[in-house]
């Protein structure tokens, strides 16, 4: 998939949590509840920072310089090696309908069928449109349950070269983090 241009599609790497701390804290009101399905303060986003990079959850953000402007998660919902997992996803207000949605979409796919995964859960809000339309583009069938949408999204399994192509897009997207790591917003910080 092509990338939307002026933006890095890449994978999150440990030291990045401050880069993905920003990105949360700078979500408004309304993707926040979209997001996490309720209203979430600024305490609670540090927490989830905090906790993100938990075993088996792969992070992939939208980058624009060094800031990270969204953010796709692949996290697992049961297990570590369980054949379902969730893709969540948050672009902030300034950066919607730039193709990130998709682009990132392609990126969660790709990891979840590397990993075994056969199938994809989404959960949002009935009312969130864009997701339902993200979840619809890639094959999502959607059912309404108490007000939320509820999509799976079948994955092949891995081949060969979705493999080759995951781990040349690592080695690339290490060499991008390395770069904005040099750049001061994109410096990682030791939380204490």
């Amino acid at each position: 998939m092509r990338r939307p241009a002026p933006y890095r599609i890449r994978k999150l790497w440990p030291l990045e949590g401050e880069a993905f701390r920003r990105h949360l804290l700078r979500l408004d009101p309304e993707t926040r509840q979209f997001r996490f399905g309720s209203a979430v303060n600024d305490d609670f986003l540090n927490a989830y920072a905090d906790t993100a990079r938990r075993i088996g959850t792969v992070i992939y953000g939208a980058f624009r310089g060094p800031e990270m402007c969204a953010s796709a998660e692949l996290r697992a919902l049961h297990a570590l090696g369980d054949e379902m997992a969730e893709a969540a996803f948050a672009v902030e207000t300034a950066h919607r309908h730039q193709g990130l949605g998709s682009a990132l979409m392609d990126r969660i796919i790709t990891a979840a069928k590397n990993r075994g995964i056969h199938y994809l859960h989404m959960i949002c809000a009935r009312e969130n449109q864009p997701m339902l339309r993200l979840g619809e583009k890639f094959g999502a069938q959607f059912r309404i349950d108490h007000g939320e949408a509820l999509g799976e999204i079948a994955t092949d399994p891995p081949t060969a070269l979705s493999l080759l192509g995951e781990a040349l897009d690592d080695t690339t997207d290490f060499v991008a983090a390395v770069l904005d790591w040099s750049r001061p917003t994109g410096q990682a910080r030791v939380r204490r």
